[in-house]
Protein backbone atom coordinates (compact mmCIF):
# COMPACT_ATOMS: atom_id res chain seq x y z
CA UNK A 1 0.00 0.00 0.00
CA UNK A 2 1.39 3.42 -0.94
CA UNK A 3 1.00 6.02 1.77
CA UNK A 4 0.68 9.74 1.16
CA UNK A 5 3.91 11.66 0.55
CA UNK A 6 3.72 13.56 3.81
CA UNK A 7 2.91 10.57 6.02
CA UNK A 8 5.28 8.11 4.35
CA UNK A 9 8.76 9.46 4.93
CA UNK A 10 10.59 7.53 7.61
CA UNK A 11 7.33 6.67 9.51
CA UNK A 12 8.97 6.25 12.89
CA UNK A 13 7.57 7.81 16.07
CA UNK A 14 3.95 8.63 15.30
CA UNK A 15 2.39 9.76 18.53
CA UNK A 16 -1.11 8.67 17.58
CA UNK A 17 -2.40 5.20 16.75
CA UNK A 18 0.74 3.02 17.04
CA UNK A 19 2.52 1.79 20.15
CA UNK A 20 6.20 2.01 19.27
CA UNK A 21 7.89 0.91 22.45
CA UNK A 22 9.50 -1.73 20.27
CA UNK A 23 11.23 -4.87 21.39
CA UNK A 24 14.73 -3.51 21.41
CA UNK A 25 18.21 -3.62 22.84
CA UNK A 26 18.65 0.10 23.23
CA UNK A 27 19.24 1.81 26.55
CA UNK A 28 16.80 4.24 28.13
CA UNK A 29 17.76 7.73 29.25
CA UNK A 30 15.01 7.52 31.86
CA UNK A 31 16.72 4.79 33.90
CA UNK A 32 17.25 5.41 37.60
CA UNK A 33 20.77 5.85 38.94
CA UNK A 34 22.66 2.58 38.57
CA UNK A 35 23.85 0.75 41.69
CA UNK A 36 27.59 0.54 42.20
CA UNK A 37 27.42 -3.04 43.52
CA UNK A 38 24.91 -5.80 44.25
CA UNK A 39 24.22 -4.51 47.77
CA UNK A 40 22.58 -1.44 46.24
CA UNK A 41 20.32 -3.41 43.90
CA UNK A 42 17.53 -3.65 46.48
CA UNK A 43 17.79 0.09 47.10
CA UNK A 44 17.37 0.75 43.38
CA UNK A 45 14.33 -1.54 43.30
CA UNK A 46 12.76 0.15 46.34
CA UNK A 47 13.29 3.61 44.85
CA UNK A 48 11.79 2.53 41.53
CA UNK A 49 8.68 1.14 43.23
CA UNK A 50 8.30 4.16 45.49
CA UNK A 51 8.50 6.53 42.51
CA UNK A 52 5.40 4.84 41.09
CA UNK A 53 6.76 4.13 37.60
CA UNK A 54 6.84 0.38 38.19
CA UNK A 55 4.38 -2.01 39.83
CA UNK A 56 6.79 -4.87 40.60
CA UNK A 57 10.42 -5.88 40.04
CA UNK A 58 12.13 -9.26 40.45
CA UNK A 59 15.92 -9.53 40.23
CA UNK A 60 18.69 -12.10 40.55
CA UNK A 61 22.43 -11.71 41.12
CA UNK A 62 24.75 -14.71 40.90
CA UNK A 63 28.32 -14.34 42.16
CA UNK A 64 30.26 -17.57 41.80
CA UNK A 65 28.36 -20.31 43.60
CA UNK A 66 26.03 -17.92 45.43
CA UNK A 67 22.75 -16.53 44.13
CA UNK A 68 20.68 -13.78 45.75
CA UNK A 69 17.14 -12.79 44.78
CA UNK A 70 15.70 -9.31 45.17
CA UNK A 71 12.16 -8.01 44.69
CA UNK A 72 9.80 -5.13 45.27
CA UNK A 73 6.21 -4.09 44.74
CA UNK A 74 3.24 -6.35 44.04
CA UNK A 75 2.45 -8.52 41.02
CA UNK A 76 -1.06 -7.01 40.84
CA UNK A 77 -2.25 -3.70 42.35
CA UNK A 78 -3.69 -5.55 45.35
CA UNK A 79 -1.68 -8.75 45.09
CA UNK A 80 1.28 -10.50 46.60
CA UNK A 81 4.92 -9.52 46.33
CA UNK A 82 6.85 -11.09 43.44
CA UNK A 83 9.29 -13.90 44.07
CA UNK A 84 11.95 -15.64 42.02
CA UNK A 85 9.28 -17.74 40.26
CA UNK A 86 7.06 -14.82 39.21
CA UNK A 87 6.76 -14.64 35.43
CA UNK A 88 7.34 -11.47 33.44
CA UNK A 89 7.18 -10.94 29.69
CA UNK A 90 10.87 -10.81 28.70
CA UNK A 91 10.48 -9.22 25.26
CA UNK A 92 13.59 -9.20 23.13
CA UNK A 93 15.51 -11.60 25.38
CA UNK A 94 13.39 -14.12 23.42
CA UNK A 95 15.88 -13.49 20.60
CA UNK A 96 18.57 -15.27 22.63
CA UNK A 97 16.42 -18.41 22.63
CA UNK A 98 15.76 -18.00 18.92
CA UNK A 99 19.48 -17.80 18.21
CA UNK A 100 20.19 -20.84 20.38
CA UNK A 101 17.57 -22.75 18.37
CA UNK A 102 19.38 -21.71 15.19
CA UNK A 103 22.71 -22.83 16.65
CA UNK A 104 21.22 -26.25 17.47
CA UNK A 105 19.84 -26.75 13.98
CA UNK A 106 23.15 -25.70 12.43
CA UNK A 107 25.05 -28.12 14.68
CA UNK A 108 22.76 -30.90 13.51
CA UNK A 109 23.33 -30.05 9.84
CA UNK A 110 19.73 -29.03 9.10
CA UNK A 111 20.98 -25.74 7.68
CA UNK A 112 24.12 -23.59 7.81
CA UNK A 113 24.79 -20.07 8.94
CA UNK A 114 25.28 -19.24 5.25
CA UNK A 115 21.84 -20.58 4.29
CA UNK A 116 19.93 -17.81 2.51
CA UNK A 117 16.34 -16.64 2.53
CA UNK A 118 16.09 -17.69 -1.10
CA UNK A 119 17.04 -21.23 -0.13
CA UNK A 120 14.65 -21.30 2.84
CA UNK A 121 11.65 -19.69 1.20
CA UNK A 122 12.06 -21.39 -2.18
CA UNK A 123 9.25 -20.72 -4.63
CA UNK A 124 7.01 -19.12 -2.00
CA UNK A 125 8.40 -15.64 -2.57
CA UNK A 126 9.32 -13.59 -5.64
CA UNK A 127 11.80 -11.08 -4.23
CA UNK A 128 11.56 -7.49 -5.46
CA UNK A 129 15.21 -7.10 -4.45
CA UNK A 130 17.55 -10.01 -5.28
CA UNK A 131 19.83 -8.94 -2.42
CA UNK A 132 17.05 -9.80 0.05
CA UNK A 133 17.02 -13.36 -1.29
CA UNK A 134 20.76 -13.55 -0.51
CA UNK A 135 20.36 -12.57 3.16
CA UNK A 136 21.77 -15.35 5.36
CA UNK A 137 20.34 -16.72 8.59
CA UNK A 138 23.47 -15.48 10.38
CA UNK A 139 22.69 -11.96 9.18
CA UNK A 140 19.13 -12.30 10.49
CA UNK A 141 20.41 -13.50 13.87
CA UNK A 142 23.00 -10.74 14.20
CA UNK A 143 20.91 -7.81 12.91
CA UNK A 144 23.21 -7.34 9.90
CA UNK A 145 20.67 -8.31 7.22
CA UNK A 146 19.90 -4.81 6.03
CA UNK A 147 16.19 -5.30 6.72
CA UNK A 148 14.31 -2.52 8.47
CA UNK A 149 13.51 -2.61 12.17
CA UNK A 150 9.80 -3.18 11.47
CA UNK A 151 7.73 -4.25 8.44
CA UNK A 152 6.40 -1.52 6.17
CA UNK A 153 2.99 -3.24 6.30
CA UNK A 154 2.82 -3.13 10.10
CA UNK A 155 -0.44 -1.23 10.75
CA UNK A 156 -1.74 -2.04 14.24
CA UNK A 157 -5.43 -1.76 15.00
CA UNK A 158 -4.92 -1.73 18.78
CA UNK A 159 -2.21 0.51 20.24
CA UNK A 160 -2.19 -1.52 23.46
CA UNK A 161 -1.59 -4.75 21.54
CA UNK A 162 0.13 -3.68 18.33
CA UNK A 163 1.43 -7.04 17.09
CA UNK A 164 -1.61 -9.28 17.54
CA UNK A 165 -3.03 -8.91 14.01
CA UNK A 166 0.20 -9.49 12.09
CA UNK A 167 -0.12 -12.64 9.97
CA UNK A 168 2.18 -15.00 8.10
CA UNK A 169 0.70 -13.72 4.84
CA UNK A 170 1.71 -10.18 5.78
CA UNK A 171 5.22 -11.37 6.64
CA UNK A 172 5.61 -13.10 3.28
CA UNK A 173 4.32 -10.05 1.44
CA UNK A 174 6.72 -7.82 3.38
CA UNK A 175 9.77 -9.91 2.46
CA UNK A 176 8.66 -10.06 -1.15
CA UNK A 177 8.58 -6.25 -1.39
CA UNK A 178 11.37 -5.38 1.09
CA UNK A 179 13.99 -2.82 0.04
CA UNK A 180 12.52 -2.47 -3.44
CA UNK A 181 14.81 -0.34 -5.65
CA UNK A 182 17.26 0.00 -2.77
CA UNK A 183 20.71 -1.32 -1.98
CA UNK A 184 21.11 -3.43 1.15
CA UNK A 185 23.44 -1.94 3.76
CA UNK A 186 24.60 -4.85 5.88
CA UNK A 187 26.05 -3.11 8.92
CA UNK A 188 24.34 -3.56 12.28
CA UNK A 189 20.76 -2.35 12.45
CA UNK A 190 18.45 -3.83 15.08
CA UNK A 191 15.58 -5.62 13.34
CA UNK A 192 12.53 -7.18 14.96
CA UNK A 193 11.41 -8.02 11.43
CA UNK A 194 14.58 -10.04 10.80
CA UNK A 195 14.34 -11.99 14.05
CA UNK A 196 10.64 -12.68 13.64
CA UNK A 197 11.29 -13.96 10.14
CA UNK A 198 14.19 -16.13 11.35
CA UNK A 199 12.13 -17.86 14.03
CA UNK A 200 9.18 -18.34 11.71
CA UNK A 201 11.40 -20.03 9.09
CA UNK A 202 13.09 -22.24 11.70
CA UNK A 203 9.67 -23.43 12.85
CA UNK A 204 8.75 -24.35 9.28
CA UNK A 205 12.08 -26.11 8.85
CA UNK A 206 11.32 -28.24 11.92
CA UNK A 207 7.92 -29.09 10.49
CA UNK A 208 6.07 -27.51 13.39
CA UNK A 209 6.01 -23.92 14.62
CA UNK A 210 8.57 -21.61 16.19
CA UNK A 211 6.88 -22.01 19.57
CA UNK A 212 7.05 -25.80 19.47
CA UNK A 213 10.58 -25.85 18.08
CA UNK A 214 12.10 -23.51 20.67
CA UNK A 215 10.27 -25.25 23.51
CA UNK A 216 11.44 -28.72 22.39
CA UNK A 217 15.00 -27.81 21.45
CA UNK A 218 15.95 -25.03 23.90
CA UNK A 219 13.60 -24.39 26.83
CA UNK A 220 12.98 -27.95 28.02
CA UNK A 221 16.60 -29.14 27.57
CA UNK A 222 17.71 -26.22 29.77
CA UNK A 223 15.25 -27.32 32.46
CA UNK A 224 13.46 -23.96 32.51
CA UNK A 225 10.23 -24.36 34.42
CA UNK A 226 8.67 -20.90 34.16
CA UNK A 227 9.81 -19.93 30.65
CA UNK A 228 7.19 -20.24 27.93
CA UNK A 229 4.60 -18.50 25.83
CA UNK A 230 1.75 -18.71 28.33
CA UNK A 231 1.75 -17.48 31.89
CA UNK A 232 0.82 -19.45 34.99
CA UNK A 233 -0.75 -18.46 38.30
CA UNK A 234 2.26 -16.45 39.49
CA UNK A 235 2.09 -13.89 36.69
CA UNK A 236 3.00 -10.20 36.96
CA UNK A 237 0.64 -7.59 35.55
CA UNK A 238 2.08 -5.31 32.90
CA UNK A 239 2.35 -1.70 34.03
CA UNK A 240 3.01 1.58 32.23
CA UNK A 241 2.25 5.18 33.01
CA UNK A 242 0.79 4.42 36.42
CA UNK A 243 -1.81 1.92 35.21
CA UNK A 244 -2.02 -1.81 34.51
CA UNK A 245 -1.75 -2.55 30.78
CA UNK A 246 -2.31 -5.81 28.88
CA UNK A 247 0.61 -8.02 27.96
CA UNK A 248 1.39 -7.99 24.27
CA UNK A 249 0.24 -10.92 22.15
CA UNK A 250 2.85 -11.75 19.51
CA UNK A 251 1.63 -14.14 16.80
CA UNK A 252 3.88 -16.66 15.07
CA UNK A 253 5.51 -14.20 12.62
CA UNK A 254 6.78 -12.12 15.57
CA UNK A 255 6.96 -14.71 18.36
CA UNK A 256 10.72 -15.17 17.93
CA UNK A 257 11.28 -11.45 18.46
CA UNK A 258 9.70 -11.17 21.90
CA UNK A 259 6.85 -13.47 22.95
CA UNK A 260 8.42 -15.39 25.87
CA UNK A 261 7.68 -15.10 29.58
CA UNK A 262 10.34 -15.96 32.15
CA UNK A 263 11.37 -15.74 35.81
CA UNK A 264 14.55 -14.85 37.64
CA UNK A 265 14.90 -18.43 38.91
CA UNK A 266 14.89 -19.66 35.31
CA UNK A 267 17.46 -17.05 34.38
CA UNK A 268 19.65 -18.40 37.16
CA UNK A 269 19.32 -21.88 35.64
CA UNK A 270 20.37 -20.42 32.29
CA UNK A 271 23.24 -18.55 33.97
CA UNK A 272 24.64 -21.70 35.52
CA UNK A 273 24.81 -23.33 32.08
CA UNK A 274 26.38 -20.27 30.48
CA UNK A 275 28.96 -19.99 33.28
CA UNK A 276 29.89 -23.66 33.02
CA UNK A 277 28.52 -24.59 36.43
CA UNK A 278 25.98 -26.95 34.85
CA UNK A 279 26.63 -29.10 31.79
CA UNK A 280 25.25 -27.74 28.54
CA UNK A 281 22.41 -29.83 27.07
CA UNK A 282 23.10 -28.62 23.55
CA UNK A 283 24.74 -30.07 20.48
CA UNK A 284 26.29 -26.71 19.62
CA UNK A 285 29.32 -25.25 21.40
CA UNK A 286 27.86 -22.51 23.61
CA UNK A 287 31.23 -20.72 23.78
CA UNK A 288 31.91 -20.74 20.02
CA UNK A 289 28.69 -18.84 19.26
CA UNK A 290 29.95 -15.97 21.46
CA UNK A 291 32.61 -14.94 18.94
CA UNK A 292 32.13 -11.39 17.64
CA UNK A 293 30.43 -11.19 14.26
CA UNK A 294 30.00 -7.42 13.93
CA UNK A 295 30.48 -4.16 15.78
CA UNK A 296 27.04 -3.13 16.98
CA UNK A 297 27.70 0.23 18.60
CA UNK A 298 30.38 2.41 20.17
CA UNK A 299 30.60 0.19 23.26
CA UNK A 300 29.26 -3.24 22.27
CA UNK A 301 29.42 -5.96 19.63
CA UNK A 302 27.14 -8.74 18.46
CA UNK A 303 27.72 -12.49 18.28
CA UNK A 304 25.57 -15.28 16.84
CA UNK A 305 23.56 -15.49 20.07
CA UNK A 306 24.41 -12.55 22.35
CA UNK A 307 25.24 -8.89 22.39
CA UNK A 308 28.65 -8.21 23.95
CA UNK A 309 29.75 -5.40 26.22
CA UNK A 310 33.16 -5.25 27.90
CA UNK A 311 34.70 -4.80 31.32
CA UNK A 312 38.13 -3.69 30.16
CA UNK A 313 39.07 -6.51 27.80
CA UNK A 314 36.72 -9.06 29.37
CA UNK A 315 33.43 -9.78 27.56
CA UNK A 316 29.98 -9.42 29.10
CA UNK A 317 27.21 -11.28 27.26
CA UNK A 318 23.76 -9.75 27.53
CA UNK A 319 20.41 -8.90 26.05
CA UNK A 320 17.49 -6.77 27.16
CA UNK A 321 13.90 -6.36 26.13
CA UNK A 322 10.74 -4.35 26.38
CA UNK A 323 7.06 -4.80 25.59
CA UNK A 324 4.04 -2.66 26.44
CA UNK A 325 4.16 -3.18 30.20
CA UNK A 326 7.48 -4.92 30.85
CA UNK A 327 11.24 -4.28 30.68
CA UNK A 328 13.98 -6.86 31.17
CA UNK A 329 17.72 -7.49 31.28
CA UNK A 330 19.88 -10.61 31.50
CA UNK A 331 23.67 -10.77 31.31
CA UNK A 332 26.61 -12.84 32.48
CA UNK A 333 30.37 -12.46 32.77
CA UNK A 334 32.41 -15.71 32.55
CA UNK A 335 35.69 -14.38 33.99
CA UNK A 336 34.10 -13.40 37.32
CA UNK A 337 31.34 -16.05 37.21
CA UNK A 338 28.66 -13.38 37.65
CA UNK A 339 25.17 -13.13 36.21
CA UNK A 340 22.33 -10.63 36.59
CA UNK A 341 18.65 -10.75 35.68
CA UNK A 342 16.24 -7.87 36.30
CA UNK A 343 12.58 -8.17 35.32
CA UNK A 344 10.38 -5.08 35.59
CA UNK A 345 6.64 -4.56 35.32
CA UNK A 346 6.75 -0.85 34.61
CA UNK A 347 8.90 1.89 33.18
CA UNK A 348 12.19 1.65 35.11
CA UNK A 349 14.68 0.44 32.50
CA UNK A 350 17.11 -2.16 33.93
CA UNK A 351 19.64 -2.09 31.08
CA UNK A 352 22.16 0.25 32.68
CA UNK A 353 21.72 -1.31 36.11
CA UNK A 354 22.54 -4.76 34.80
CA UNK A 355 25.61 -3.73 32.84
CA UNK A 356 26.91 -1.64 35.75
CA UNK A 357 26.59 -4.58 38.13
CA UNK A 358 28.65 -6.65 35.68
CA UNK A 359 31.36 -3.97 35.50
CA UNK A 360 30.77 -2.66 31.98
CA UNK A 361 33.19 0.03 30.81
CA UNK A 362 33.16 2.37 27.83
CA UNK A 363 35.28 1.34 24.85
CA UNK A 364 35.61 4.90 23.53
CA UNK A 365 35.72 3.73 19.95
CA UNK A 366 36.20 6.53 17.41
CA UNK A 367 33.06 7.79 15.71
CA UNK A 368 32.69 6.86 12.03
CA UNK A 369 33.81 9.41 9.47
CA UNK A 370 31.01 11.55 8.10
CA UNK A 371 30.82 13.00 4.59
CA UNK A 372 29.94 16.60 5.42
CA UNK A 373 29.35 17.41 1.75
CA UNK A 374 25.85 15.92 2.03
CA UNK A 375 24.82 18.27 4.87
CA UNK A 376 21.94 20.56 3.99
CA UNK A 377 18.20 21.01 3.62
CA UNK A 378 16.32 19.13 0.89
CA UNK A 379 12.79 20.02 -0.27
CA UNK A 380 10.57 16.99 -0.91
CA UNK A 381 7.30 18.88 -1.40
CA UNK A 382 5.90 22.31 -0.55
CA UNK A 383 6.07 22.61 3.23
CA UNK A 384 7.94 19.33 3.62
CA UNK A 385 11.72 19.02 3.69
CA UNK A 386 14.51 16.92 5.14
CA UNK A 387 17.55 18.24 6.97
CA UNK A 388 20.78 16.22 6.86
CA UNK A 389 23.34 16.86 9.60
CA UNK A 390 25.59 15.30 12.24
CA UNK A 391 24.18 14.35 15.62
CA UNK A 392 26.04 12.49 18.37
CA UNK A 393 28.79 11.47 15.98
CA UNK A 394 26.61 9.96 13.24
CA UNK A 395 24.90 11.21 10.09
CA UNK A 396 21.16 11.76 10.51
CA UNK A 397 18.23 13.13 8.58
CA UNK A 398 15.15 14.80 10.00
CA UNK A 399 11.95 15.17 8.03
CA UNK A 400 9.37 17.78 8.87
CA UNK A 401 7.39 16.46 11.85
CA UNK A 402 9.70 13.53 12.61
CA UNK A 403 12.61 12.85 14.94
CA UNK A 404 16.14 12.63 13.49
CA UNK A 405 17.06 9.14 12.24
CA UNK A 406 20.46 7.70 11.43
CA UNK A 407 21.60 7.19 7.85
CA UNK A 408 23.69 4.02 7.37
CA UNK A 409 26.19 3.39 4.59
CA UNK A 410 27.41 5.89 2.04
CA UNK A 411 30.24 3.76 0.66
CA UNK A 412 28.46 3.02 -2.64
CA UNK A 413 27.26 5.82 -4.92
CA UNK A 414 26.26 8.17 -2.07
CA UNK A 415 23.63 5.64 -1.00
CA UNK A 416 22.41 5.55 2.63
CA UNK A 417 19.81 3.25 4.20
CA UNK A 418 17.52 3.76 7.15
CA UNK A 419 17.16 0.89 9.58
CA UNK A 420 14.06 2.20 11.38
CA UNK A 421 12.01 1.99 8.17
CA UNK A 422 12.13 0.41 4.73
CA UNK A 423 13.62 3.53 3.17
CA UNK A 424 16.87 4.87 1.75
CA UNK A 425 18.28 8.06 0.33
CA UNK A 426 20.71 8.58 -2.53
CA UNK A 427 22.48 11.93 -2.86
CA UNK A 428 22.85 13.38 -6.35
CA UNK A 429 25.90 15.30 -7.53
CA UNK A 430 26.92 17.50 -10.43
CA UNK A 431 30.66 18.10 -10.89
CA UNK A 432 31.18 16.66 -7.42
CA UNK A 433 28.74 19.02 -5.70
CA UNK A 434 25.59 17.67 -4.04
CA UNK A 435 22.54 19.15 -5.76
CA UNK A 436 19.75 17.00 -4.40
CA UNK A 437 18.74 13.62 -3.15
CA UNK A 438 16.27 10.84 -3.91
CA UNK A 439 14.11 9.26 -1.23
CA UNK A 440 13.31 5.61 -1.98
CA UNK A 441 10.47 4.07 0.03
CA UNK A 442 7.72 1.53 -0.68
CA UNK A 443 9.08 1.09 -4.21
CA UNK A 444 8.73 4.80 -4.97
CA UNK A 445 11.49 7.27 -5.77
CA UNK A 446 10.87 10.88 -4.72
CA UNK A 447 13.35 13.57 -5.81
CA UNK A 448 14.31 16.40 -3.46
CA UNK A 449 16.29 19.48 -4.45
CA UNK A 450 18.93 20.92 -2.16
CA UNK A 451 17.66 24.29 -0.98
CA UNK A 452 20.24 25.16 1.68
CA UNK A 453 23.81 24.17 2.54
CA UNK A 454 22.94 23.82 6.24
CA UNK A 455 20.04 21.96 7.81
CA UNK A 456 17.36 24.11 9.33
CA UNK A 457 17.63 24.36 13.09
CA UNK A 458 15.15 22.25 15.02
CA UNK A 459 15.88 23.99 18.32
CA UNK A 460 12.94 25.42 20.22
CA UNK A 461 12.98 27.86 23.10
CA UNK A 462 11.27 26.86 26.32
CA UNK A 463 9.31 29.55 28.15
CA UNK A 464 9.13 29.38 31.93
CA UNK A 465 5.66 28.66 33.29
CA UNK A 466 4.68 28.98 36.94
CA UNK A 467 4.12 25.66 38.68
CA UNK A 468 0.63 26.73 39.70
CA UNK A 469 -0.38 27.04 36.05
CA UNK A 470 0.63 23.46 35.18
CA UNK A 471 -2.44 21.98 36.86
CA UNK A 472 -4.64 23.65 34.22
CA UNK A 473 -3.36 21.18 31.63
CA UNK A 474 -3.18 17.95 33.66
CA UNK A 475 -5.85 15.40 32.82
CA UNK A 476 -7.12 12.81 30.32
CA UNK A 477 -7.87 13.72 26.70
CA UNK A 478 -9.62 11.17 24.45
CA UNK A 479 -8.55 10.74 20.83
CA UNK A 480 -11.08 7.92 20.44
CA UNK A 481 -12.69 5.36 22.80
CA UNK A 482 -9.45 3.37 23.25
CA UNK A 483 -6.69 5.96 22.79
CA UNK A 484 -6.10 8.83 25.21
CA UNK A 485 -3.47 11.42 26.03
CA UNK A 486 -2.59 11.58 29.73
CA UNK A 487 -1.04 14.87 30.82
CA UNK A 488 0.64 14.71 34.23
CA UNK A 489 2.54 17.05 36.48
CA UNK A 490 6.04 16.02 37.55
CA UNK A 491 8.83 17.64 39.51
CA UNK A 492 10.28 18.96 36.24
CA UNK A 493 7.07 20.11 34.56
CA UNK A 494 4.53 18.24 32.44
CA UNK A 495 4.63 14.88 30.69
CA UNK A 496 2.37 13.61 27.93
CA UNK A 497 1.61 9.92 27.46
CA UNK A 498 -0.39 8.31 24.69
CA UNK A 499 -2.09 4.98 25.36
CA UNK A 500 0.48 2.19 24.92
CA UNK A 501 3.49 4.52 24.82
CA UNK A 502 5.96 5.90 27.32
CA UNK A 503 5.48 9.30 28.91
CA UNK A 504 7.56 12.12 27.38
CA UNK A 505 8.25 15.58 28.82
CA UNK A 506 6.60 18.51 27.08
CA UNK A 507 7.84 22.10 27.27
CA UNK A 508 5.92 25.36 27.30
CA UNK A 509 6.24 27.51 24.18
CA UNK A 510 3.60 30.12 25.05
CA UNK A 511 -0.10 30.74 24.40
CA UNK A 512 -1.20 27.28 25.63
CA UNK A 513 1.25 25.53 23.29
CA UNK A 514 3.73 22.83 24.42
CA UNK A 515 6.38 21.08 22.36
CA UNK A 516 8.24 17.76 22.49
CA UNK A 517 12.01 17.54 22.28
CA UNK A 518 12.10 13.81 21.44
CA UNK A 519 10.11 14.40 18.24
CA UNK A 520 9.14 17.45 16.19
CA UNK A 521 5.58 17.81 17.46
CA UNK A 522 3.42 20.22 19.43
CA UNK A 523 0.34 20.06 21.64
CA UNK A 524 -2.03 23.03 21.39
CA UNK A 525 -4.50 23.29 24.29
CA UNK A 526 -7.95 24.89 24.02
CA UNK A 527 -9.91 26.79 26.70
CA UNK A 528 -13.61 27.51 27.10
CA UNK A 529 -15.28 30.77 28.07
CA UNK A 530 -14.56 30.03 31.73
CA UNK A 531 -10.84 29.72 30.87
CA UNK A 532 -10.79 25.98 31.63
CA UNK A 533 -8.69 23.70 29.39
CA UNK A 534 -11.15 21.53 27.43
CA UNK A 535 -9.17 19.92 24.58
CA UNK A 536 -5.80 19.52 22.94
CA UNK A 537 -4.62 19.09 19.37
CA UNK A 538 -1.48 17.25 18.31
CA UNK A 539 0.43 18.75 15.37
CA UNK A 540 3.11 16.42 14.00
CA UNK A 541 4.06 16.93 10.37
CA UNK A 542 0.93 16.22 8.36
CA UNK A 543 -0.84 14.76 11.40
CA UNK A 544 -3.47 16.93 13.09
CA UNK A 545 -5.29 15.04 15.84
CA UNK A 546 -7.75 16.57 18.30
CA UNK A 547 -8.56 15.07 21.72
CA UNK A 548 -11.29 16.32 24.06
CA UNK A 549 -10.85 16.38 27.81
CA UNK A 550 -12.65 13.56 29.63
CA UNK A 551 -11.15 13.92 33.12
Amino acid sequence: MIKSTRAAFFAILLLVGVALLLLSCESSTDAAEAPADSSELQTWIDNAINDGDSLSISAMMREGDEVTYYSGGAITPDGAAPDENTQYQIGSITKVFTNMLLAELVAEGKLGYATTLGELMGDDVSFANDQVADITVEELATHTSGLARMPANFTPSDPQNPYKDYTAALLTAEIASARSQQLLVNDYGYSNLGQGLLGYQLGLLEGSSYREAVADRVIRPLGLEETGFDGGDNLADGFRGGVVVPAWLLPEPFAAAGALWGSTSDFDRLARVMLGQTDSPFSHDITAVRDTVAQAGPDFDVSRVWHKAYAGDQPIYWHNGGTGGFLSFFGFRPDTRQAVAILVAGGDAPYQQGLTLLGSTDLNRPAPEIDESVFGQYELAPGMSAGVFEQNGVLVSQITGQAPVRLHGGDVDDFYALKVADASVRFLREDGEVTGMELIQYGRVMPASRVADEAQSTDKTEVELADAALSDYAGEFAVNPIVTFTIRESDDGLTAQLTGQSAFPIFYKGDDVFFYKVVDAELHFERDEANAVTALTLYQGAIVQRAERIE
